[in-house]
Formats: structure tokens, sequence, C-alpha cells
């Protein structure tokens, strides 16, 4: 895997893990904490950054090759089927579209 996409996933599960840390500290100690909140805050605008940023090396210079790999993220889109979770997650089924991104050097798309 490609340094930026390797860089794009562990900004995406950094997000991850420090949402469920703060609700966790949230859940067991009922006061809203600053610190995980912030780094969530942190790690989810620097995934939005480096997505935006593999898209515009993709359409530039066709790097990074397995930016398709992040295609799977689209998956957390159908937690917007579960009821209750918000409709802003259907947006990540957009991700998919990073599928269509493997055969891009094999079709000399410019």
């Amino acid at each position: 895997m490609e340094k930026q996409t390797k860089i794009t996933y562990i900004l995406s599960g950094l997000t991850v893990l420090s949402i469920i840390l703060h609700n966790a500290i949230f859940g067991l100690i009922k006061i809203e904490e600053p610190v995980f909140f912030t780094l969530t805050l942190v790690f989810g605008l620097g995934f939005a950054i480096s997505v935006i940023y593999d898209v515009v090396l993709v359409l530039r210079k066709r790097e990074p090759k397995d930016l398709w790999k992040l295609g799977f993220l689209g998956l957390f889109g159908l937690l917007g089927l579960i009821p209750g979770v918000s409709a802003g997650f259907f947006g990540f089924f957009g991700f998919f579209g990073f599928f269509e991104a493997k055969g891009w050097k094999e079709r000399n798309l410019t």
C-alpha cells in the first residue's frame, strides 16, 4: 500500500478510535471531556484533507495508484440504514466511486 493511501487509512482509524474513546469516557464519568473531542475533530479534518489531496493527486498525476482501496470506506454508508443513525452516513457511499480508479491507468484516461 502506498504511503498516501496508508496515511488516509490511519487518519480514518484514529478518528473512529477517538470517537469511541470520547463516548466511552463520557459514558463512564458523565462529564464532557474536551481531549478526545478535540482529537476527533483534528483527525476527522485531517482525514477529509487527505482524501481531497489524494483525489487531486490522482486527477493530476494518476498517483497514488492504490487509491481505489479507499472504496471499502463506503461500507460505513450502510450505517445510514440503521434507524436513528444520521442520514449523513449515506455520503460514505461516494467512496465506492474510488473502485473505479483501479482501472484508470489501464484505460489511459487523461
